[in-house]
């Protein structure tokens, strides 16, 4: 049976016309996110491009420093005051931005208030320095005054979780060129692609017998009822979790021939200073492959107990692109009001990891507190386990 169902998934030219697709869109993004990358070479006053461009930039940042210490801030900061330039206009950044480079944003995102929705370049002229810098110390201070913030709306047990969250974080950070994982981090959330794919695929797979008459026969063999159900549910499920990791991972080893894993070993917190999770971007990139997995597990699931409810290939295959798209135009929501935290919660929110790691979302029950990495992976498993209870039910009832 699970060979026979493996076959007919194979055999739709729809099929594999998408699975073509998907996994073009996955070569492309590798092409597009290597070659596009360029560095400005100062000595030959011209840009470089590629892997070449890479390999500059993990050189220009490398050697810069090892360490985010408070006095290797105070002493950069320093040197851009004394510049006197408009860090916002073309002089600024050709003479101060592109010299330091990665490690000039990091430093100006620390500064900037986290309710801005730009990046305050000038607030680096503004700094005062009399006694030094203060990175961490205000890179604490910045999420005590978000968390503080009335629009925010958080609890007093919120408040104290996420301050004692963000405190435990190792520092001072290392430093070093993250380019290389954020290729890689931004080449495992293409996985979100993979999963139209899927949904393309699974859609059809009690409905499409359903519509044509061949359930009602099948009900009535020897194992019909008992494994026919299981069969489909065991396939669809092996060629999502298969041809998502396939994808992802094929696309990451291309990446890493070329490129290798530097900065592999670099805290996430280099992406963005607040990022309350102590985690390598490593991890990181491994999270997100886990997130994405199983949210395309349980998008599987579900829409299978939606095809064994109904009698319409299409009506299923809507369900599901209505469930990864129609998100994108729902707005998020008041700031931490009730239809943010479920929002936060559709596919194409919660498999942005990167965004997740730096959102301090909650799920407040009483005095406890449930981190949003941890309430995605919860709603999904429960939505994967509601779906699999559901999905015999409805395939031999609709039949009855």
């Amino acid at each position: 049976m699970i060979w026979f169902e493996l076959k007919k998934i194979f055999e739709r030219k729809l099929n594999l016309a998408a699975m073509a697709v998907g996994y073009a869109v996955m070569a492309v993004c590798v092409y597009a996110f290597i070659s596009h990358a360029t560095f400005y070479d100062a000595k030959t006053d011209s840009y470089a491009e590629g892997i070449k461009a890479i390999r500059m930039g993990q050189e220009s940042q490398n050697a810069l420093t090892d360490v985010v210490s408070e006095q290797y801030i105070t002493d950069m900061l320093k040197k851009i005051q004394s510049s006197g330039l408009d860090l916002e206009s073309d002089e600024g950044y050709s003479e101060v931005i592109r010299h330091y480079g990665d490690i000039f944003y990091f430093v100006a995102r620390n500064y900037t208030d986290m309710k801005e929705s730009y990046l305050d370049n000038n607030v680096l002229m503004e700094t005062d320095l009399s006694s030094g810098a203060h990175f961490y110390e205000q890179r604490m201070k910045k999420v005590e005054d978000f968390l503080n913030d009335p629009s925010a709306d958080f609890n007093a047990a919120e408040k104290e979780y996420w301050m004692k969250k963000a405190g435990k974080v190792k520092i001072p950070f290392r430093w070093g060129d993250i380019t290389v994982m954020d290729i890689i981090r931004e080449l495992v959330s293409v996985g979100f692609y993979l999963v139209f794919v899927i949904i393309i695929c699974v859609s059809s797979v009690f409905s499409s017998e359903n519509e044509s008459g061949a359930a009602s026969l099948l009900l009535t063999t020897k194992y019909g009822k008992s494994r026919l159900a299981a069969a489909k549910t065991v396939v669809s499920v092996l060629f999502s979790a298969v041809y998502l990791s396939v994808g992802i991972l094929l696309s990451v080893g291309v990446a890493a021939v070329l490129l290798g894993f530097s900065g592999a070993d670099l805290p996430v917190q280099l992406w963005n200073s607040v990022i309350p999770y102590q985690m390598t971007a490593a991890q990181a990139c491994i999270c997100t492959f886990a997130v994405i997995l199983l949210i395309s597990i349980s998008i599987t699931l579900f829409l299978l107990m939606c095809s064994a409810h109904i009698h319409s290939s299409l009506t299923a295959l809507a369900i599901g692109m209505a469930l990864m798209v129609a998100p994108v135009f729902l707005p998020n929501g008041k700031s931490n009001g009730i239809w943010y935290h479920i929002s936060a919660l559709f596919p194409v929110r919660a498999m942005n990891f990167k965004d997740v790691l730096k959102t301090f979302l909650s799920y407040p029950a009483g005095s406890h507190v449930i981190s949003y990495p941890v309430m995605i992976v919860a709603v999904y498993v429960l939505v994967a386990v509601v779906s699999l209870l559901f999905i015999k039910r409805g395939f031999v009832k609709s039949m009855n």
